[in-house]
């Protein structure tokens, strides 16, 4: 009989270990935000309408046909970045260890990492930089394709960071 009872004694303390788990509401990424994964899909869209506009190729001397195009996407891009990395975000140890992974301790205590928001500022300099080649000397359809590949990974990071913050 006395096994029982701490059988029972120990179930009762495994559920109610559980029970407090599962209470525990520890935020771990920051909240969504509807503006900000909206605008991130109108600056995909346009992204992608840039790079299908230079796909077969450029010269310096159109440049200035896509000089704006290239404008818009790259201050679209920026003001994500900011509005995703100024979202209210979680400073608890766990989150704070996970930001830190590999970097020496004490290195960065107070800064958090945004994946989307890192994401999009990598896909600002890319184009950015294609922008550069473009106007100092066109770009080729093969150079515009590495570019998109690039703007690709990180557009499918910072879509699907956002798309999973909406539960």
């Amino acid at each position: 009989m006395r096994a029982s009872a701490q059988t029972n004694f120990l179930r009762s303390m495994g559920v109610a270990l559980v029970l407090a788990i599962g209470a525990c509401t520890t935020q771990l990424a920051p909240l969504y935000d509807h503006a900000l994964v909206e605008g991130l899909t109108s600056v995909n869209a346009k992204t992608m309408e840039l790079m299908a506009s230079a796909s077969d190729g450029t010269t310096k001397e159109t440049f200035a046909n896509r000089e704006n195009q290239y404008n818009n996407v790259i201050g679209s891009l920026d003001a994500l970045a900011l509005q995703a990395a100024a979202r209210p975000a979680p400073t608890n140890h766990l989150v704070m260890a996970i930001n830190t992974m590999g970097e020496a301790p004490g290195a960065s205590d107070e800064r958090q990492v945004v994946s989307s928001s890192t994401a999009l500022m990598e896909i600002s300099k890319t184009v950015s930089r294609m922008r550069e080649i473009d106007k100092k000397q066109g770009i080729t359809g093969r150079e515009v394709r590495a570019f998109k590949g690039q703007v690709l990974i990180y557009m499918d990071q910072a879509l699907t960071y956002e798309a999973a913050l909406e539960r």
